[in-house]
């Protein structure tokens, strides 16, 4: 019986189903089993209600367990929940009632960037449920994605991006993706199935025992680039602007577009403008709407991100939790890199680029 945390989640749906391809038994540590949707309906899961931060809760649950995979976390706190209670509270409880049941096999979801003296607290509490599981006395395998994309409606950041550049600035052909600090920082996008293929192979991988391994595609690139081949995947043109000046006339010919004809009607209404004109006005608005429609480029320019990060923490003094951005801004900045091959090795997988990952989503 393997014993999965967060397992109604964006991973935790993969890790679950390649888990049952396996042939292994699942028990799910759900929090709302009425909640857990197709899971509540597979005779193949076992639901257990729980919750992370309520011991009392975990005992029985870790009944006939023989590995944990633990996937619990947040990427941005809540108005419930907070960093430190979502990483290091809830490994602290997890790993203390599965050493009380004689759990032997412990799988950690953690984070690439996770370090000591990390300058985001999402890093700092990844980092601090490290070092519990490290000290757990369990066998324990600690697995680092970069950023996990995959195949659905389930991946939030690229049907975000997708959003972006289509509807409803699809309309207007208003293509335009801001890039924080143009888009310099690098990634390693990683595809969520070979995700759940580490973590589904690990129990039983003695190989992986002590082991702390990146989970990465094949290679690193830029987020601007990132976002240039999701353009190009989309069918669409892409160019970068450091200063944005392209993006200022596009939006003057679409005030131009739109404000012409009330100001010929206006005109034409108080005698200030006369048929000639009018006319000629009115083929100058043909013009720009051709120009509008036609003009079809992706616009990407960057922001800033030092002030926006200061601006953070100010609102943080006094915004709601739920409303505070800046360690999701500081995550941002910094480059998001690893090794693919000791997981590659250790699992035996080939990486799949990001290029592959994108037409498989497109298809």
């Amino acid at each position: 019986m393997i014993l999965v945390t967060g397992g109604t989640g964006f991973v935790g749906q993969e890790v679950v189903a390649k888990l049952l391809d396996l042939g292994h038994r699942v028990r799910l540590l759900v929090r709302h089993p009425q909640r857990a949707g197709r899971f509540a309906r597979d005779p193949r899961i076992e639901l257990y209600q729980g919750d992370a931060l309520q011991p009392e809760t975990l005992t029985a649950a870790m009944t006939g367990v023989q590995a944990v995979i633990h996937l619990i976390g947040i990427i941005a706190e809540t108005s419930k929940v907070t960093y430190e209670q979502a990483h290091t509270e809830a490994t602290r409880n997890l790993l203390a009632a599965a050493r009380k049941a004689d759990v032997t096999r412990w799988i950690q979801m953690s984070a690439i960037g996770t370090r000591i003296h990390a300058s985001s607290r999402y890093h700092q509490t990844k980092w601090q449920a490290e070092e519990l599981v490290r000290h757990s006395g369990l066998d324990w395998t600690i697995l680092r994605p970069s950023l996990i994309y995959g195949y659905d409606e389930n991946d939030r950041l690229l049907n975000l991006i997708r959003l972006a550049l289509s509807w409803p600035l699809d309309l207007l052909q208003l293509y335009s993706f801001p890039l924080l600090d143009g888009g310099a920082a690098l990634i390693q996008p990683v595809s969520v199935r070979e995700v759940a293929h580490c973590f589904a192979h690990a129990p039983a991988n003695e190989e992986a025992i002590g082991q702390t391994l990146d989970l990465v595609g094949p290679v690193a690139f830029s987020w601007l680039e990132m976002v240039l081949k999701i353009v190009a995947a989309l069918g669409k043109k892409g160019l970068y602007e450091e200063v944005p000046v392209l993006l200022l006339l596009r939006v003057l010919l679409w005030l131009a577009t739109i404000l012409l004809p009330f100001l010929l009607i206006a005109g034409a209404a108080t005698d200030e403008i006369t048929l000639p004109p009018a006319e000629l006005g009115a083929g100058l608005w043909v013009i720009l709407v051709v120009l509008a429609f036609r003009w079809r480029t992706t616009l990407l320019f960057g922001i800033p991100g030092a002030p926006l990060v200061l601006l953070g923490e100010a609102l943080n003094t006094f915004a709601p939790r739920a409303l505070r951005f800046s360690e999701m801004l500081k995550m941002a900045r910094e480059d998001n890199t690893g090794d693919p091959r000791p997981a590659a090795r250790t699992f035996a997988y080939k990486p799949e680029s990001f290029e592959q990952g994108l037409a498989r989503i497109l298809r």
